[in-house]
C-alpha cells in the first residue's frame, strides 16, 4: 500500500472515532485517523494542579474568551478557563441558524474531541426508547433492540471502566462495573427522602467513566490501535468531502486540508467511518455532493440533515442551609479535568408502561450532585440538578450548509434550524415544577433556577455572585439554556429499516454507498433522555464488527 492507501479512513477521534480505530486496527484492517484539531500532552493540562487566586469577578474569564474568539463557547453553563483549549475558537469555526432559531453548539477538535471534557455520565438505552414509536405512535421505532446491543454496551463498559450501582431499573439497564458508585451523605439523605415521597422517582448513583479510560489524556481506545502498529493519526486534517468514484459509485476516500499549512491532500480507503460527530458528519455529508448525489452524499431519501434533535435543559442550584463542608466519595476514579465525579441520576419516570403525564409525549430525566463542589470552610454545601427532556423528532428541525460563508479552512458552515414544539414547551414547564418540589422537600435554598422558557423568581438571581456576573447572566440565559446547552445533539443522517425514511441501514451503513457507515449520534432515531455516548459507543463496535466481518465480500 502507499502512505496514502488504506482499508479504512476514519473521521474524528473523540467517543465513536476512538472506538472505530480500536475495533478496526484489532481486526487487522490499516486504518488513516483524521482529526480536525492537535493533540495535547499533558504540558497542555499542568496549569490544572496550580494554585489560583479567588477572583472577585467571576464572569472575567468567560469575557476574555468572548473576546479572543470563543464568544459561542463562553456561553456553555460547562466552560471552564482552565480548559478552554478543549473548546473551538468560534471566529474560525462559525455556523449560522435559521432565522427565530437559537442553536448553541458546543465544540471541541483535539485528538479524543469532546470525549476528553464531556460529563461522562454513562448509562444505557433501552426499548423505552428504542422502540418508543410502538408505545406512543410518534416517529419511527429504532432498526435495533436493546438485545441487539446489549453485548456491545458490555463490551465498552468492560473495557472502559464504567463505575456505578445496579438498580434494577427497567428503562435504565443495569450495566458491567468495575467498582460501586457512592453518594455523599447528603445525596443519601435526598435520595430517602424523595423515594419516600415519590416511589416512582427512582434514585441511582451516577454510572460515570473512570479516569482509567485515559492515558496522558489520550483515550485508551486510541492507545490500543496504536499498539497494534497499523494506525495512522494525522491530528489538524480537516475534512473537506468523501470522494466518490464515478465508475463504481463507491467512496474512494476522501480529501482534506492541513489546518495549519491550508495544503489540500486525499487518502484512499476501501471504507470510511465518520465519526466526526452529529452536525460535523451530516456537514460532511452534504458538503460531499456530487454527481450521482446532488443534494448530499447517501441523500436519496431526501432525509439528510432532517430530524435534527437535542435535548431540553432546565436548572436549578444553590446551597443546602445549616450544614458545611463538601465530600470526596469514590476516591481513585478521577482526574485533573473530573476531579470528584458522581452524583445522582433520577430516570426518566413519565409516561413509560402508562400515561402519568398526558400533557407531553416521553419525558425527562434529572441528575445532579450534592456537596460534591470544593466549598471554603464551614461554608454550605453547594447542589446543582438539570433537568433533560426529550426532544421529539420533527422533519423541519435541520442541519443544512450555509455556501455563502465558508470557515477559514474555506469549506461551507453548517447551518442549523432547532425549534422547541409543544411538546417540548409543556415538558420544560413539568421539568422546572418538578425540580422545584425536589428543592423544596429537601429545604435547599434555590440561588438560580430557569431554563429556555424564564428564569424563576429573577428578582433574586444569583444573590450571592458579583453584579458583572448577575448582568450577563440575565441577558443570556436564553441561549446558555436553550437548545444546544444540554451537549446532547443527535439526528440528522438516522438509522432505518426502510431506505424511503433514513439515510443508514441497521448496521450505520450507507443505503447508497455501501461503504460509507456513519456512527456517532447523528445515526440516532429518537434521542431519549439520557446522553447519547454510550450508545454510540456500542453502534460503533457492532458496525465495526460488521465491516470486519465483511470486508473483502462487496460493500
Amino acid at each position: 500500500m502507499s502512505k496514502n492507501q488504506f482499508d479504512a479512513i476514519v473521521v474524528g477521534s473523540g467517543a465513536s472515532g476512538g472506538w472505530a480505530v480500536k475495533e478496526l486496527t484489532e481486526r487487522g484492517l490499516r486504518v488513516l485517523l483524521l482529526e480536525a484539531g492537535p493533540a495535547y500532552g499533558n504540558e497542555a493540562y499542568a496549569h490544572l494542579d496550580a494554585p489560583k487566586k479567588p477572583s472577585r469577578w467571576a464572569s472575567l474569564p468567560r469575557l476574555r474568551a468572548a473576546m479572543s474568539g470563543q464568544h459561542v463557547q463562553a456561553q456553555t453553563m460547562f466552560f471552564n478557563e482552565d480548559i478552554r483549549f478543549l473548546f473551538v475558537n468560534d471566529r474560525q469555526n462559525p455556523y449560522s441558524c435559521e432565522p427565530g432559531s437559537s442553536y448553541l453548539w458546543v465544540r471541541g477538535r483535539q485528538l479524543g474531541g469532546r470525549f476528553l471534557s464531556f460529563g461522562r455520565v454513562l448509562p444505557r438505552m433501552s426499548d423505552y426508547d428504542f422502540k418508543a414509536a410502538s408505545r406512543d405512535g410518534v416517529g419511527e421505532d429504532w432498526p435495533v433492540s436493546y438485545a441487539d446491543l446489549e453485548p456491545y454496551y458490555d463490551r465498552v463498559e468492560e473495557f472502559l471502566g464504567i463505575v456505578g450501582e445496579a438498580s434494577d431499573i427497567a428503562n435504565v439497564p443495569n450495566g458491567r462495573f468495575i467498582a460501586q458508585a457512592g453518594l455523599t451523605r447528603w445525596e443519601r439523605t435526598f435520595r430517602e427522602k424523595v423515594q419516600s415521597r415519590w416511589p416512582e422517582r427512582k434514585i441511582t448513583p451516577w454510572r460515570y467513566l473512570a479516569s482509567r479510560a485515559y492515558q496522558d489524556h489520550v483515550p485508551i481506545t486510541i492507545l490500543a490501535g496504536k499498539q497494534t502498529g497499523r494506525l495512522e493519526i494525522r491530528t489538524d486534517s480537516v475534512v473537506k468531502q468523501v470522494l466518490i468514484d464515478r465508475q463504481t459509485g463507491r467512496a474512494s476516500g476522501v480529501s482534506y486540508i492541513d489546518a495549519r499549512t491550508r495544503q489540500a491532500h486525499e487518502a484512499s480507503a476501501d471504507v470510511v467511518v465518520l465519526c466526526a460527530s452529529t452536525i460535523e458528519s451530516v456537514r460532511l455529508l452534504l458538503n460531499s455532493a456530487c454527481e450521482g448525489h446532488p443534494n448530499g452524499l447517501g441523500n436519496s431519501s431526501g432525509v439528510l440533515g432532517r430530524y435534527f434533535m437535542d435535548q431540553c435543559w432546565a436548572i436549578a442550584f444553590g446551597a443546602v442551609p445549616g450544614e458545611s463542608g463538601w465530600e470526596v466519595v469514590d476516591q481513585g476514579y478521577g482526574d485533573s479535568v473530573s476531579r470528584n465525579p458522581g452524583g445522582i441520576y433520577i430516570p426518566r419516570f413519565q409516561n413509560l408502561d402508562r400515561v402519568t403525564h398526558p400533557q407531553f409525549k416521553r419525558g425527562f430525566n434529572i441528575q445532579g450532585a450534592i456537596g460534591r463542589f470544593p466549598v471554603p470552610q464551614g461554608a454550605p454545601p453547594l447542589y446543582g440538578f438539570t433537568a433533560q427532556g426529550e426532544m421529539l423528532p420533527q422533519y423541519d428541525n435541520r442541519i443544512g450548509v450555509n455556501r455563502s460563508r465558508r470557515d477559514a479552512w474555506g469549506i461551507p458552515i453548517a447551518h442549523i434550524r432547532c425549534l422547541p414544539g409543544d411538546n417540548e414547551l409543556k415538558m420544560l414547564q413539568t421539568e422546572m415544577q418538578i425540580l422545584k418540589e425536589l428543592v423544596a422537600l429537601n429545604g435547599f435554598e434555590i440561588e438560580f433556577a430557569g431554563s429556555l422558557l424564564g428564569i424563576d423568581d429573577p428578582q433574586h438571581l444569583m444573590p450571592h455572585s458579583d453584579w458583572l456576573t448577575r448582568f450577563l447572566f440575565r441577558r443570556s440565559y436564553r441561549k446558555t439554556l436553550g437548545l444546544g446547552a444540554a451537549i446532547h445533539e443527535c439526528g440528522g443522517a438516522r438509522m432505518g429499516s426502510d431506505p424511503g425514511k433514513s439515510v443508514l441501514n441497521p448496521f450505520n451503513q450507507m443505503w447508497d454507498v455501501q461503504n460509507v457507515f456513519v456512527t456517532d449520534p447523528s445515526s440516532f432515531v429518537s434521542n431519549g433522555t439520557c446522553g447519547p455516548t454510550l450508545t454510540a459507543m456500542a453502534l460503533t463496535v457492532r458496525a465495526c464488527e460488521y465491516i470486519g466481518k465483511e470486508l473483502g465480500k462487496s460493500l
